[in-house]
């Protein structure tokens, strides 16, 4: 590889270049590879019979048979809409499984209106917004934009105060970098349906749902708009 890139070519062509390498060893390279990629940006035509590989590495994946592609598609979208039962086969059963590792929260949250409400909002107004979108619960943010927890709308009902009276801190907090695989997986040890996302510099984001995601996955659409229902 190393003699490969020194000619800087345009494109580099790579035949099953990881194929022999032990599991463990292979993740590892693969890795280094992703890292080299990104700093030269070159554009890499990798043959491969592995379709975790490639769902991993690639930014499209071409699907051959007897010689011709069959599909050429993103990863997401191949594992998404296979084109026919050959690709569905191919991508394997556990294919909507395999979609968590390419999605990320901030591609969700990214997409959904921010309904927020400040320590200092009435409760009044904070039940208003809260029925008017329909939603159990709204995030207070700080005036950095940094989430500090949520209020129920059951317990704004006909109540006097502010915001800051009755806001439950938050049990767990996801990052937008973090994968859907990663964000069920703290859900479910955390035994909780929802949670805030935030930014590289802990600014709020969104949330996130244990029912979004199953809609998200379920629905077969590789992007749409959100409007996550918040549960208490």
């Amino acid at each position: 590889m190393i003699r490969a890139l020194a000619a800087d070519p345009p494109v580099l062509l790579m035949d099953e270049p990881f194929g022999a390498v032990d599991p463990i060893n292979r993740e590892v390279i693969q890795n280094q590879f992703l890292d080299m990629q990104r700093k030269l940006k070159k554009t890499v035509m990798l043959v491969s019979h592995d379709i975790d590989e490639a769902l991993k590495l690639g930014d499209r994946i071409a699907v051959f048979r007897q010689g011709r592609i069959v599909q050429c598609a993103s990863p997401d979208e191949l594992l998404a809409k296979p084109a026919n039962e050959f690709v569905g086969s191919f991508v394997g059963q556990d294919r909507t499984l395999k979609r968590l590792l390419l999605v990320s929260a901030g591609d969700v949250t990214d997409q959904q209106p921010t309904i927020t409400a400040r320590p200092s909002t009435p409760l009044s107004e904070a039940f208003g917004i809260m029925d008017d979108h329909d939603i159990r619960a709204i995030t207070v943010i700080d005036n950095d934009g940094k989430p500090l927890g949520f209020v129920k709308r059951r317990e704004a009902r006909n109540a006097s105060g502010i915001c800051a009276d009755i806001t439950h801190p938050f049990r767990i907090t996801g990052k937008a970098e973090d994968n859907l695989r990663i964000v069920l997986s703290r859900l479910y040890e955390s035994n909780t349906s929802w949670m805030p996302i935030v930014d590289e510099d802990g600014r709020y984001n969104g949330e996130i749902s244990q029912d979004y995601i199953a809609d998200y996955l379920s629905s077969g659409r590789t992007r749409r708009a959100l409007n996550i229902h918040e549960s208490s």
